[in-house]
């Protein structure tokens, strides 16, 4: 009998006293908190998200950005060069017309001096032939 009471109270008292491990009791401002950390968890969460999307982005927009600065770099260099040879054929030109000019002077020089002598010329002969 003894046995039976014995093992009665162990099964009433592990029925009764035993912990359900399905349920918490907590304060309710520990739970408020908890809840409110839970939340704030969610919304940092989905704003790492985000900026991490956002940082790939901009990430790729500074990729597509560098490669158009390169291009416009070689525009720059080409149309440095452009106008380099470009200069280069107008001090070209300079020279030659430099080079025309000072011919020019001389030909007239020549001209004026073959006038004056053709004149002299002609007018001697003229005197001489009055003058028989």
């Amino acid at each position: 009998m003894k046995n039976l009471l014995l093992i009665l109270f162990f099964s009433v008292a592990f029925t009764s006293f035993g912990q359900d491990t399905t349920e918490i009791c907590l304060p309710f401002r520990v739970g408020k908190q908890i809840m409110l950390d839970l939340n704030k968890l969610d919304s940092t969460t989905a704003v790492l998200k985000l900026s991490v999307e956002e940082n790939s982005e901009l990430n790729k927009k500074t990729v597509l950005l560098e490669s158009v600065n390169d291009v416009m770099e070689e525009k720059v260099k080409t149309s440095e060069a452009i106008i380099q040879k470009t200069n280069e054929k107008f001090q070209i030109v300079d020279n030659i017309n430099k080079d025309l000019t000072s011919e020019n002077k001389k030909l007239k020089r020549k001209n004026t001096i073959t006038q004056i002598v053709a004149g002299v010329i002609i007018g001697v002969l003229t005197y001489t032939t009055i003058s028989n």
